[in-house]
């Protein structure tokens, strides 16, 4: 299923003016978490952030403490994550087109593991096949998710308060949108 741009900004608008520091707080904590752990811990911060996207989504209540969820699936999440970056950034190591073809790939590879893949080889290999199948809808709408998120440090980084958590919960709109399934309830956190 093709990923459609509009779908990615309009639902990440959605939700983010619906719980605007929640979501700032949120991204702060995946991006502080990822630096300091050398992006080790990324894979799960995202996981537990996908996870908390999709019930709020579904009109439940979040807080700011399931973004640590992920760590439920900490294996599974590390796998697909570093599998996942570990080719990405092959990819733009070779001439740099390959890696932004591909830069949907870590989004979806976590989506499959937030969603309930325990295997995170299969979380990737499957990622890998929704991408490639895929491949023109969601280079373009990474691209554009990644411009948006870098948009808000051109404003003294202020602006990214905005546009990084709109450009992160887009990315889940990405992944959804590729893996073709409507929202699900996740079992109880």
């Amino acid at each position: 299923m093709a990923a459609s741009v509009g779908a990615c900004l309009s639902g990440a608008w959605k939700l983010f003016k619906k719980n605007a520091v929640t979501h700032v707080v949120c991204t702060l904590l995946v991006s502080v978490v990822g630096a300091v752990s050398a992006g080790l811990l990324a894979g799960p911060m995202l996981v537990g952030y996908m996870r908390m996207i999709e019930r709020e989504d579904l009109g439940e209540a979040v807080s700011i403490g399931d973004v640590f969820r992920g760590f439920d699936d900490l294996v599974p999440a590390l796998v697909a994550g570093l599998i996942s970056m570990l080719v990405l950034t092959l990819g733009f190591a070779l001439c740099f087109i390959p890696g932004l073809l591909i830069m949907a790939l870590p989004s979806v590879a976590l989506f499959l593991v937030a969603r309930g893949e325990r295997d995170g080889v299969a979380a990737f290999s499957r990622a890998w096949q929704l991408v490639i199948k895929n491949l023109g809808s969601a280079f373009f709408c990474a691209l554009v998710l990644s411009v948006v998120g870098s948009v808000g440090f051109l404003l003294c980084w202020v602006g990214a308060l905005v546009t990084m958590p709109i450009s992160m919960i887009g990315t889940f709109y990405l992944a959804r949108q590729l893996v073709g399934d409507e929202p699900v309830r996740i079992a109880a956190l």
